[in-house]
């Protein structure tokens, strides 16, 4: 700390330059004495750098008393100060206005730097859910304007959420039609799936590079991902939630059967109802097929023979099924949901019995999103449960395991939305292996196990007995 005051007093007597931030100054700031504001900004950033924000937080104020137009970071740094301030105080009424003083600061931020609006409004937003703070009216007008009008900025989970559950609750207040609010779902999933696509591609990218050649940046990159993503992959749920009774088979097939004869020959209308039911598992009912069939004679297309491949299964007919899963893959262009469609084709192939055509599919669906990690853990069971087929001896027959582990780990290793379900597969998994006193005692060690002579192939090395 000695070196850090050190430092302030070599800026207050030089009146150093502030060059670690972007020195973006508007006009009105030529009543302000720019070299006193610069001197304050320069030691004031120099403690939020060391995060040192107590004692930052004098000159801050200077600062955004005295020279609010000089530079935007003085906004950016007093959230800063103010998420650590919140973060320490116990008591919640304290909180609650230190928050509101927070959130002014992008009110302010915008009067003095109106650039990039939608980002600004959109962590406003953010930070009003993170800490309680506006009505729902309140909330749901700065995300509805971000969404409409900036949705590049639109991008954390909580934005999602609190949009949804704002419209939610006006809906509940009778300032929303239950339509209104089934839309903005569409909408908002649409937007999700699309973000989580780029999310997904850059970790791949990025996942596909060896450590030593990646970048400062990108390893902070690929962190931040590991993160977001399993973040991201929560939200459609989360929404679920917010939607409560609203979602269930009970309200959506009346309210869709209701607008059914209005609207079938719309083709928006009859994708988005046979989406929600479908997400909804709403598909053993006639109103169902009628929309299916109405949208698939409208608009053949990947996801029209998804949806009649989902009510062909339903109904029990898992070969008519696997032709229209197989329809709609050589329809789809879209990467990642062409892979859906082939892990769905793995999961019908495994029910129908054909594991070795479910591994083909599983792995298929790898190829177009290399991060599916629930492809790998799907194998990863059949092997598990194909103990007792592969191998003579009872020690060849548990090697299965290791092998299965090896995948679950796999799955672990390209896909951090479920690392941590996969880890605690993958080990219990190696439990039912050999253990390392049954590897010693056969002296199997370091040696190789085949399994040729059933349908998994391939063979797995015995581990070390250590």
């Amino acid at each position: 700390m000695k070196k850090l005051s050190l430092f302030t007093l070599l800026v207050m007597m030089f009146g150093l330059s502030f060059a670690q931030v972007e020195s973006t100054t508007a006009e009105s700031a030529n009543a302000v004495n720019t070299e006193k504001c610069g001197q304050w900004l320069s030691i004031e950033h120099e403690f939020v750098k060391a995060k040192n924000y107590t004692e930052a937080e004098p000159y801050w104020q200077k600062l955004y008393k005295e020279c609010p137009s000089y530079n935007k970071a003085i906004y950016i740094d007093g959230v800063k100060i103010y998420k650590y301030k919140i973060k320490n105080e116990k008591n919640a009424e304290a909180k609650k206005e230190l928050a509101r003083k927070m959130i002014q600061l992008y009110d302010d931020r915008l009067k003095y730097f109106p650039d990039n609006t939608g980002k600004v409004l959109h962590d406003k937003g953010v930070m009003m859910v993170i800490y309680h703070v506006g009505t729902p009216d309140e909330i749901y007008a700065i995300f509805d304007e971000v969404f409409k009008n900036h949705p590049e900025a639109f991008t954390h989970p909580k934005a999602y959420w609190g949009y949804f559950d704002a419209a939610v609750k006006k809906y509940k207040k009778g300032e929303l039609k239950l339509e209104d609010v089934f839309n903005l779902y569409d909408k908002l999933e649409a937007h999700l799936n699309e973000t989580n696509e780029r999310l997904t591609k850059k970790f791949e990218e990025l996942s596909a590079k060896p450590d030593s050649l990646l970048t400062k940046r990108e390893k902070r990159k690929l962190q931040i991902l590991k993160v977001n993503l399993p973040a991201m992959a929560k939200i459609q749920g989360v929404m679920d939630k917010s939607l409560g009774d609203l979602g269930n088979c009970q309200t959506l097939v009346p309210f869709y059967a209701k607008k059914y004869d209005e609207n079938k020959d719309n083709v928006d209308w009859l994708g988005a109802a046979a989406n929600r039911l479908a997400k909804k598992e709403c598909t053993d009912n006639d109103l169902f097929q009628k929309i299916v069939a109405s949208y698939h004679k409208l608009n053949p297309s990947a996801q029209s023979a998804l949806y009649l491949a989902i009510r062909a299964k339903k109904e029990g007919q898992y070969r008519k099924a696997m032709e229209y899963y197989k329809n709609a893959a050589q329809l789809e262009t879209n990467p990642h949901r062409k892979a859906e469609i082939y892990y769905s084709m793995a999961v019908l192939a495994k029910k129908m019995g054909n594991r070795p055509l479910a591994r083909k599919y599983a792995y298929e669906a790898l190829k177009y999103k290399p991060s599916m990690g629930y492809a790998y853990l799907l194998v990863a069971g059949m092997y598990a449960r194909s103990a007792n087929e592969c191998g003579n001896t009872r020690f060849e027959k548990l090697a299965i395991y290791w092998k299965a582990a090896e995948l679950a780990r796999k799955a672990a290793a390209v896909d951090p939305t479920l690392s941590k379900k996969a880890l605690q597969i993958a080990r219990e998994y190696e439990k039912r292996a050999p253990s390392k006193k049954e590897v010693f005692l056969e002296n199997m060690g370091g040696k190789t196990i085949k399994f040729d002579k059933c349908w998994v192939g391939g063979s797995v090395r015995v581990p070390a007995a250590k």
